[in-house]
């Protein structure tokens, strides 16, 4: 359905009125209004639906030129499009109503159809001119949008080339967390704030606009001393915005010394002077100078040469040992990428892998790392060498690639191994950037079979949200938890995360041990695993391997003896050892450990398990059973073995974290054994060979 406009009609002359407003009745909704005064009030409580005025000065050619003047002043009716009417024929008069502010001008007696068809075209033209200046600005703060303040500002810069001007770019660092914890429209109130703050301090030729999200963009005059105060006086003000925690702002500022520079370019390394100091507390200006320069050269002659790195394999895969904090043999590792530059030399990842995330060119890389890795590892199975699951990285881009399963997945099929041969690292951020993507992502991705860690736990705001949403299998503490001071609240927050994990199930890496005493604390908090240089620093594919064969590895059992007791002679048997546990490095370390011993079958909860068992019965020698699982827990599934003579020659040992109760419970029900979690292997080996030797007596 058609809008219909309004249209104000002035004009004392009663048939002249009559005769206009007839004709267009039924195309415009008409307005008549007694005078020119009366119709000032009616266009003041009518101006946001007013499409046109027109206005004839036949009587009075002075009133007609004040109404004008009126219109003009004031800002709700300026936009406002008139057009005059009159019965003189005369020139200068439609010369001095058009200057003040008319759009159009007929005289009488007039052709109807005419008259209508300016009035059509004045609208059009009002509603497009209105919406064009609509589009310039950003619809909730009203500066400019990015586009339109970037042409201004190479316009202005042409106009006025011998003043020095600078682009500020404004940060609010913590605006996501203040989303998170006042709402939308908390942000969306204080985004509004922030530009009435802006526009307070620039001046008439000077400009403001919005980028994206909270940043902000101002073209000023370039006074360094003036503009660090009026910067204080903007953090100051910003701060006083009514909610209760701290805003934290960062500028950056590039002083323009080529005017012939795109504007883009200007705002990017105002950008960069912002990113200097992030994280950096007390500081929130920052200068572009000739380190940034040069840094940014730097980086430009990484991006260069890249792709030409790629090809010629100068990115090497190193390993770092993970060690099982009980037994301290060597449990997984983690594959990192090195440069090794014909150039430049050793290249460390945090020159290359912060510049690729930006760019996206981390997904090559990635996905060259991850065949890398498949490779080594398909080499050390055909070689015989023990084989630990080895942890990859999985960059927030990867994530959003709609292929990335089926690349993943490819190559490992490539190499012939299985899913949980590696174990997929994804970091926190990526989790606080798109909730919703990842959580679908790795719900594929632990049905197909991977195991999915989520490095740096704790380095972002929404960890206790992201824990309770993200189906995950083992938590990556961020190395700033055990690096920290022993003696303040980190110990007790480290504790917390820890025990917090372990009742959900989840198993525990801390990264970046380095003392003695960071072992300790960490035994003591019961934490699984641990990697860092207190163990063993990156090392190059060939290195690992020597390692690997020269260390204990879990999987690598010859070589165990308990307190003093004889060399374990477990002779390799024909039947099944049965694991029974929903988490799969739990069903790793179990199937790694006795995969040399039993056949070795993997069911994630006490259902499946127990289809397996009414089939296979007779081939099962040992069930390894967790208690807490989907679907049917351990204490159901041995309610079901109790019930059913076929079952009862198979010994079930029960592995759990549980109270004297669940122990009592499960002997009760007909358990052989009771080994808690985390397990200590060398004592695991020896029960299970007990059990087993006992129940073929």
């Amino acid at each position: 359905m058609a809008v219909v406009r309004t249209v104000l009609i002035i004009d004392d002359n009663k048939e002249d009125r009559e005769m206009i407003s007839g004709f267009l009745n039924g195309d415009y909704n008409i307005i008549e209004p007694e005078d020119s005064k009366d119709a000032i009030r009616v266009l003041d409580a009518n101006a946001g639906i007013i499409a046109a005025v027109i206005l004839d000065i036949t009587s009075d050619v002075k009133s007609g030129y004040g109404f004008l003047h009126i219109m003009k002043k004031r800002k709700n009716l300026s936009k406002i499009p008139v057009i005059i009417t009159a019965v003189t024929d005369n020139d200068e008069l439609e010369i001095n109503a058009l200057s003040m502010g008319a759009g159009d001008f007929i005289y009488k007696p007039y052709n109807l159809v005419v008259l209508q068809k300016r009035l059509d075209n004045i609208i059009r033209l009002s509603e497009n001119a209105s919406m064009a200046k609509y589009l310039q600005k950003d619809r909730l703060t009203g500066v400019y949008s990015e586009e339109i303040f970037c042409k201004k500002v190479s316009h202005m810069l042409f106009e006025n080339p011998g003043l020095e001007y600078c682009i500020v770019y404004s940060d609010m660092e913590n605006f996501g967390l203040l989303k998170d914890l006042f709402g939308e429209n908390a942000g969306n109130n204080i985004l509004v704030y922030m530009a009435r703050v802006f526009k307070h301090f620039i001046g008439g030729d000077e400009l403001c606009g919005r980028m994206e999200a909270d940043h902000f963009i101002l073209f000023l005059k370039y006074n360094k001393e003036t503009l660090n105060k009026n910067l204080e006086s903007i953090v100051k003000i910003i701060n006083d915005f009514p909610v209760s925690m701290s805003i934290r702002l960062k500028f950056g500022v590039y002083k323009i010394d080529d005017i012939n520079m795109p504007v883009q370019a200007m705002c990017s390394r105002a950008v960069l002077a912002a990113d200097t100091i992030r994280g950096r507390y007390g500081q929130y200006v920052a200068y572009y100078d000739k380190e940034i320069w040069e840094k940014q050269l730097y980086e430009q002659e990484i991006i260069n040469c890249m792709e030409e790195a790629l090809k010629e394999k100068q990115f090497i895969v190193y390993f770092q040992p993970k060690y099982d904090l009980e037994s301290e043999r060597i449990a997984g590792a983690e594959a990192l990428v090195r440069w090794q530059h014909p150039e430049k030399g050793f290249m460390s990842p945090g020159e290359f892998i912060p510049l690729f995330e930006k760019n996206g060119f981390i997904t090559e890389l990635d996905k060259y790392v991850w065949d890398a890795t498949c490779g080594y590892i398909e080499n050390w199975i055909k070689n015989g060498y023990p084989v630990v699951p080895v942890s990859v990285n999985v960059s927030r881009t990867d994530i959003y690639n709609p292929d990335f399963i089926e690349i993943i997945l490819g190559i490992i099929h490539k190499h012939h191994l299985e899913p949980e041969n590696i174990h997929l690292e994804i970091t926190e951020t990526a989790y606080t950037d798109n909730p919703g993507q990842i959580i679908d992502v790795v719900k594929k991705l632990k049905l197909i079979g991977f195991v999915i860690e989520m490095d740096d736990f704790g380095s972002g705001y929404s960890s206790l949200n992201m824990l309770n949403e993200l189906p995950i299998d083992i938590l990556k503490l961020d190395m700033g938890f055990v690096q920290g001071d022993m003696k303040t609240n980190s110990n007790n927050i480290l504790s917390f995360i820890i025990g917090l994990a372990k009742w959900m199930d989840y198993a525990v890496v801390a990264e970046g041990i380095e003392t003695e005493e960071q072992i300790q604390m960490l035994r003591n908090m019961d934490c699984n695993f641990v990697q860092g240089y207190y163990y063993a620093q990156p090392m190059p594919p060939d290195e690992f391997e020597a390692y690997m064969l020269k260390h204990n590895t879990i999987g690598k059992m010859d070589d165990i003896n308990i307190d003093g007791l004889e060399e374990l002679k477990f002779k390799k048997s024909q039947g099944v050892m049965l694991i029974v546990d929903d988490l799969v490095l739990n069903r790793k370390i179990l199937s790694t450990s006795f995969s040399s011993y039993f056949k070795v079958v993997e069911k994630e909860n006490g259902a499946d398990a127990f289809e397996y068992i009414k089939e296979n019965y007779k081939d099962i020698d040992i069930i390894m059973l967790d208690l807490v699982m989907p679907v049917m827990d351990g204490f159901t599934l041995m309610k079901h073995l109790g019930k059913d003579e076929r079952y009862k020659h198979i010994p079930v040992i029960v592995t759990s974290q549980a109270g004297e109760k669940s122990v009592r419970k499960s002997f009760e029900l007909g358990a052989v054994d009771f080994i808690e979690k985390p397990y200590n292997l060398r004592i695991i080996l020896h029960r299970v060979q007990n059990v087993v030797m006992a129940s073929k007596k």
